[in-house]
């Protein structure tokens, strides 16, 4: 299968109140089989949400369904599987109302 391979990198910012935290960091690779930045960017245009907000549902959508893609029959993975298509195509649809109909699909 084809995909695209990118490098996520997690860095901490602040603690849970607020004091600031240096030097925590988780970096990783990930595979995935669709353009992750081209979807965010098209979900910034389509979705009333700032771009961080943005930025965070859909590449944490994007890792999370591809690893459900792929472990698809581990029970775990096909529990949420229903839930998860239904999610995204909610998704979809609303970005697709929110827009003129001559734009493309969303993820």
């Amino acid at each position: 299968m084809n995909s695209y391979r990118y490098k996520i990198t997690v860095e901490a910012l602040t603690g849970a109140k607020g004091e600031p935290v240096e030097g925590q960091t988780l970096s990783f690779e990930a595979a995935n089989h669709d353009d992750l930045l081209g979807i965010v960017e098209r979900m910034r245009a389509r979705l009333p949400f700032d771009g961080d907000t943005v930025a965070s549902l859909g590449i944490g959508l994007k890792l999370f369904s591809e690893i459900a893609l792929m472990q698809r029959n581990d029970p775990m993975f096909a529990m949420i599987r229903p839930a998860l298509n239904e999610f995204v195509r909610a998704l979809k649809q609303r970005s697709a109302e929110e827009l003129p109909k001559n734009l493309g699909l969303l993820l």
